[in-house]
């Protein structure tokens, strides 16, 4: 197969000036065939990781767990799972930056996070236990961060900034085509413990494999020798050298936030506070999420392509995290599950706009091109954090008013005023329009 500098020839080899920095773009066109393979590869990954978050590990815990204590169960699973990945992101992505081996400083991560995500997957499905489902699901989250870290790094390494509101929409895309399909996936394997948490990993080595044929990767250049005090500094950008950054930060992370509270608490959402029967959830999830997907594959493409044409934005991104606070209010307020799945649809159309945008926004305000994947780290960390503090933090809300039962509407309010908080701090943001 060809690689990519030589499908690049096809394109004239001039370089291209961003009107809102000011530089001179040195970066070649990439082709629909390297978007592809970078959108397949972070749909895999996706899909990998992220069942378990929104349907896998619940079922486990319900299976290990009483009806009382399930609750507080998941979010001590998740949350312990999150913090490992919120720690490691940065880490691995200052580790990639360094990274000389011969065949490039993101390839061989790619390949170790898939193999550790597999490890950890496997350790999840075999547990008897509650703790042995809390230290599988570390195993995943920190593993698979190397896998992440440097697909976050493409995107600058490789993409022009005229072609990222096009490639930010694919990669936005791909977390709700991971969500309807580890849905749908599901139905299929709720019976089967091992299965439910590898099926959906097996994609992922596939698409990691066609992923390296599609791009050429470099060693490290010389950096400074990696110190004690640089490992604290792979959690941090100054947000006052660089407000731009920091305003992203935040709004990324009030976003995750409110959809971490979505994913971890929708099914019982239904169960205890809908009164849907544990058997019917799963078809009923997997109806929610392809209606949402179905609306994303209109919405993200479109958004990803108006975003480039205008060279704007925020715009976008602050509207979606409006509608996605009307959705997350409209599902607090559901009694029956036509309402929730309406609302669940308004809410996923406003996130699937705000993950095709936002991605483009991020690597727009980066501070250092040399430490691309380490910031991309630092933003992995709003991403990951919130799975973290969500489970954390949600016991306050579930407890509101009640004594004997959990206050699950309490918990998506929640997440609304979380959403329209980060909705406005897009605002301040100046070195992107």
């Amino acid at each position: 197969m060809q690689s990519q500098n030589a499908e690049l020839a096809t394109f004239p080899m001039t370089d291209h000036i961003d009107a809102q920095v000011g530089h001179v773009e040195t970066r070649r066109p990439v082709t629909g065939r390297f978007m592809f393979a970078y959108a397949l590869a972070q749909y895999a990954a996706w899909l990998g990781i992220m069942t378990p978050v929104i349907l896998t590990i619940a079922l486990k815990v319900g299976s290990l767990a009483t009806g009382a204590q399930k609750g507080v169960y998941l979010s001590t699973v998740l949350a312990i799972g999150a913090f490992g990945a919120m720690v490691a992101c940065p880490i691995w992505g200052a580790i990639s930056d360094r990274t000389k081996f011969r065949y490039g400083k993101r390839k061989v991560w790619l390949i170790m996070g898939s193999f550790f995500l597999f490890t950890g997957l496997l350790t999840m499905g075999l547990s008897t236990s509650l703790f042995g489902l809390a230290a599988g699901w570390l195993i995943c989250q920190v593993g698979s961060q190397a896998t992440q870290a440097s697909l976050n790094a493409l995107m600058p390494d490789i993409v022009p900034d005229h072609q990222q509101g096009r490639m930010s929409a694919l990669l936005g895309l791909t977390i709700n085509l991971a969500f309807v399909s580890g849905a749908f996936v599901t139905q299929f394997t709720g019976g089967n413990m091992l299965a439910m948490f590898l099926i959906p990993w097996l994609p992922g080595p596939f698409a990691i494999a066609y992923l390296l044929t599609q791009f050429d990767d470099h060693p490290a250049a010389h950096m400074p020798k990696f110190s004690a005090m640089d490992m604290l500094r792979t959690f941090w950008v100054n947000p006052i050298r660089h407000p731009d950054f920091g305003w992203a930060f935040f709004s990324r992370f009030m976003m995750f936030t409110s959809a971490a509270f979505f994913m971890s608490y929708q099914l019982f959402f239904l169960t205890d506070h809908v009164g849907v029967s544990s058997t019917a959830v799963l078809g009923m999830i997997f109806s929610c999420t392809l209606a949402t997907t179905t609306l994303s594959l209109i919405f993200t493409p479109l958004s990803g392509w108006i975003s480039d044409r205008l060279g704007r934005r925020k715009p976008l991104v602050f509207g979606a995290g409006i509608v996605v606070a009307i959705g997350l209010m409209a599902v607090s307020m559901a009694h029956t599950f036509n309402h929730f799945f309406i609302a669940s649809a308004i809410y996923g159309s406003g996130l699937a706009v705000y993950y095709a945008v936002d991605i483009a926004l991020c690597t727009a305000v980066l501070p250092d091109p040399n430490d691309a994947a380490k910031d991309m780290g630092v933003i992995q960390i709003a991403n990951s954090l919130p799975q973290s503090l969500a489970p954390t933090i949600a016991p306050i809300f579930l407890a509101i008013g009640s004594t004997t039962a959990s206050n699950y509407p309490a918990v998506f309010v929640a997440a609304s005023l979380i959403s329209l908080i980060g909705s406005a701090a897009i605002l301040p943001i100046r070195g992107c329009r």
